[in-house]
């Protein structure tokens, strides 16, 4: 087999992985989509060149993404709208008057991080202390797995980011598990179309 096939191969496990991980999730926010209007989405030209900064010669959009618990899971989700300054805001605890829903949304996350960065910022929460201390650890163990993941590739695709994203998220949801019987049973469900 070729290079080309095993990574096409790949491309089509990861796709079943997210549709499964989006069919886990417990709530859907406003404003998310689904892996066929995030693909649609970062293929748009309006969504590949946003300025950072005025001064900066470099035209730039991060992929910023969203981590959170739920039932004992770990979920993440894209967040498209968001920018670096935002994060850094609402990670010191001010106020973001420019768009107050997309800071609303964010504010539901216990962890946000700009995959450009490789830079986790924790978003502070009024919960119980052991079980914020249980979250963070969450969050943290799965930032490690990512970020270990990731840094392999040196460097991602925007456009197959979320795939990996997603891989990462059915990856440490089963670490406990035997993943190979875990995946046997999510192609049963999810059957590959190898055509």
């Amino acid at each position: 087999m070729s290079r080309v096939t095993i990574n096409s191969y790949l491309k089509k496990i990861r796709m079943q992985i997210v549709k499964y991980c989006e069919s886990l999730q417990p709530e859907k926010a406003a404003g998310s989509a689904s892996l066929g209007h995030r693909a649609h989405a970062l293929h748009q030209p309006q969504d590949i060149a946003v300025a950072v900064k005025t001064d900066v010669d470099r035209i730039v959009k991060p992929v910023i993404f969203g981590i959170y618990k739920s039932d004992n899971k770990v979920f993440t989700e894209i967040l498209p709208d968001v920018s670096r300054s935002m994060i850094q805001a609402i990670a010191r605890g001010r106020s973001v008057l420019e768009t107050v829903g997309s800071a609303e949304r964010i504010r539901r996350f216990n962890g946000v991080v700009d995959l450009s960065q490789y830079r986790l910022y924790h978003l502070g929460h009024g919960h119980h202390e052991a079980e914020s201390k249980t979250v963070l650890d969450d969050v943290d163990g799965f930032w490690g797995l990512t970020k270990h993941r990731l840094a392999k590739f040196k460097g991602l695709n925007r456009n197959t980011a979320y795939l990996h994203l997603k891989e990462c998220e059915f990856r440490y949801n089963y670490r406990h598990e035997e993943l190979y019987a875990v995946l046997l049973n999510l192609l049963k469900t999810y059957p590959l179309n190898l055509s």
